[in-house]
């Protein structure tokens, strides 16, 4: 067996434990996730704790063994064999072994160092949630893409009628496939429990900001940390302050602004299915009719070089791509940041299934270093917010 002694020594440095305990914890549950809602799909294992825990891992030299190991930690738990996603993960079991808790995960292709990542959550009270260990393991061999939800989007003329399937969501006990289908125009929303009804929203597009009702969602948020960088920058944690910035920037030139969520919560709550949290997102630009719908992302990528700006759009009115273009125009050229990657067509869930027009930004990548560490200054998360309230001002002069 290889130890991946270096791949531990990453998991300190860039997944740092909350807190490193030498008293005994329990583990008293497990849950796991197929997440699509990512450039490469991954699973998603949470094991709850009574306390913080240390952790390491390594994977055996067929590359289809990986185990990780809790220490100083005791089992108080049925679920102890899982059966998992046939294509990342095929199952999962839990076993005692000594004063440690061996989590070993079998995967149908050969991984490495760079496909898995282990990092603890501390105890959230606002979501009643405990202490965790998470444990990510991505696809093997899938090229990075920007579709998460949904298959490829067709080209209809205005009045045609496009179906759209979510993905496949697991959990331990059970897998659902959800279909719905919406009308290209006028939008509408598919009823959920926070939209009993279809409905539609009279957004408007021109005449100036001062008035207009814009809907801001930070991205990811309570139990979802989002992308990781190497120093340990949770997504969540950038996402939220930019994204208040963002609504203080707005307001001063006269917009109504609200945001999806306030604080590091989840929107639909903790560890719900990506259609559900990504639809409550939804239901908020909905709910307050508003004029645009604007998502808040930092990019990721397993290559760290790899850095810039875009921004992204779904093309289900004709004024998405030109609030695209006068977003991205302005939070291009941010100072120490890789360039300009363009606007660029996605079939995202939040942009294809808000009723007025909408973009979701990827400033920047925090998976680069360089990058990461600008994304943690004050000052150019104003900016960020200051240059996005400056594209939204152009976009309603028409």
């Amino acid at each position: 067996m290889r130890k991946l002694w270096l791949a531990l020594l990453f998991t300190v440095i860039a997944f740092p434990l909350w807190a490193m305990s030498v008293r005994a914890a329990d583990v008293t549950d497990v849950n796991w996730v197929t997440r699509n809602d990512a450039p490469i799909p991954f699973v998603r294992v949470v094991l709850s704790l009574t306390a913080p825990v240390d952790a390491s891992a390594s994977i055996d030299k067929a590359g289809t063994t990986t185990t990780v190991q809790l220490k100083n930690v005791k089992l108080k738990t049925d679920d102890t064999s899982l059966t998992m996603d046939p294509k990342i993960v095929t199952k999962a079991q839990l076993k005692q072994s000594s004063k440690n808790v061996n989590v070993v995960l079998n995967t149908p292709n050969s991984i490495d160092v760079g496909d898995i990542k282990v990092f603890s959550l501390k105890k959230d009270k606002v979501n009643n949630k405990p202490d965790r260990m998470v444990i990510d393991i991505q696809q093997k061999g899938v090229a990075p893409r920007s579709v998460y939800y949904g298959s490829t989007p067709k080209v209809t003329k205005p009045t045609a009628t496009s179906t759209v399937n979510t993905d496949k969501k697991s959990n331990k006990k059970s897998s659902t496939t959800n279909t719905s289908t919406q009308p290209a125009k006028p939008p509408t929303v598919v009823a959920t429990a926070s939209q009993p009804k279809a409905v539609t929203v009279d957004y408007k597009t021109s005449g100036g900001i001062a008035g207009k009702v814009i809907t801001i969602d930070p991205g990811h948020g309570g139990s979802d940390p989002g992308a990781i960088g190497p120093t340990g920058l949770m997504e969540k944690n950038v996402t939220l302050p930019i994204s208040m910035k963002l609504k203080k920037a707005l307001e001063a030139k006269g917009a109504k602004v609200n945001l999806t969520r306030t604080t590091d919560v989840d929107v639909y709550g903790p560890n719900a299915s990506g259609p559900d949290e990504l639809q409550a997102r939804v239901d908020v630009g909905t709910a307050n009719k508003s004029d645009i719908f604007i998502s808040v992302h930092i990019n990721s990528f397993s290559n760290p070089s790899v850095g810039g700006i875009s921004t992204y759009y779904y093309d289900k009115t004709q004024y998405d791509t030109r609030l695209a273009s006068r977003i991205q125009a302005k939070i291009a050229d941010e100072a120490g940041f890789s360039g300009d990657r363009g606007i660029q067509p996605g079939n995202l869930y939040v942009l294809r299934r808000s009723l007025m027009p909408a973009v979701l930004v990827e400033l920047g990548f925090i998976s680069n270093p360089k990058e990461e560490a600008l994304l943690k200054s004050d000052a150019v998360q104003q900016e960020f917010a200051d240059e996005i309230a400056d594209g939204i001002e152009n976009y309603f002069r028409g």
